[in-house]
């Protein structure tokens, strides 16, 4: 009998780094993975060619460990994405979160969401694939609407919904692994930072443009494409994660007309 697990992508709206409060909004971009005992590990990174795969085997691990299960069992695990690695889409904490639950779900065991997200930023941390512990990256991805959380605390502070606004992912081919962050350049602005986290709840839209706009300015990245996106009518636009992908938010409907005038490769959902 198989387990089968769910998760989602997420966008920034302020990136924790600088002051240790982040923000995301959940998107539709999905990964399963489908777990079963086997007499013989194999796992499958569908589309991942490339993945390191020692985040999977320590998510299935811990998760047997804190079920009371033989975390030495043999088992097959395929993993799936619509979610591309290492651009600021949280796709490693939507991994974690979706491989951890097949593995609940296939012995038939309830765990609260927020532990499931706790155990999963312990094995990013683990397997260095996180700079602060991602907690806001997981809650984003696994509980969808807009979440505010203190990454330290590992605590959600608030999370609501918002409307099913389109989202355009402009996402290049380079990309920007964890140990290529500057870290000490993002600290520099903790003030700046504190300043919109203040601002989330008032206005997240507009919390998301400027922080994308102080994340281009860290990494020396051009933005002009979130310019241009807005100036054609988009509610906000700016870089996720530490990039380098650039989340674009459209009143519903208006996506495809938005997307038509970027000169990028885009990748559309919506807010989940």
């Amino acid at each position: 009998m198989t387990g089968t697990g769910r998760s989602y992508g997420a966008i920034s709206v302020l990136n924790a780094i600088p002051c240790g409060i982040g923000s995301t909004i959940g998107v539709d971009l999905c990964t399963e993975a489908v777990f079963e005992p086997s007499d013989r590990t194999s796992i499958t990174l569908v589309n991942r060619p490339g993945m390191n795969k020692r985040l999977v085997k320590v998510c299935v691990t811990e998760a047997l460990k804190a079920i009371g299960e033989d975390p030495e069992i043999k088992y097959r695990l395929t993993v799936r994405s619509d979610i591309p690695p290492s651009r600021g889409l949280k796709s490693s904490s939507s991994v974690c979160n979706a491989v951890i639950s097949s593995v609940l779900d296939h012995f038939k065991k309830e765990m609260d969401p927020l532990d499931v997200i706790r155990l999963g930023v312990e094995c990013a941390i683990k397997c260095k694939v996180t700079i602060t512990g991602a907690f806001d990256d997981a809650c984003g991805c696994h509980l969808g609407g807009l979440v505010v959380t203190d990454n330290a605390k590992r605590e959600l502070i608030s999370r609501r919904e918002l409307p099913k606004y389109d989202v355009l992912i402009c996402s290049p081919e380079e990309y920007i692994t964890k140990d290529k962050v500057d870290v000490s350049k993002y600290r520099e602005l903790k003030n700046e930072f504190q300043k919109l986290a203040h601002l989330i709840d008032t206005d997240p839209l507009a919390v998301l443009t400027s922080n994308g706009r102080a994340v281009a300015k860290i990494i020396g990245m051009d933005d002009s494409l979130c310019e241009k996106a807005i100036s054609r009518g988009a509610l906000a636009a700016g870089v996720s994660g530490t990039g380098p992908a650039i989340a674009i938010v459209c009143e519903p409907g208006k996506g495809n007309d938005i997307a038509d005038g970027l000169d990028c490769p885009v990748i559309r959902c919506r807010v989940r």
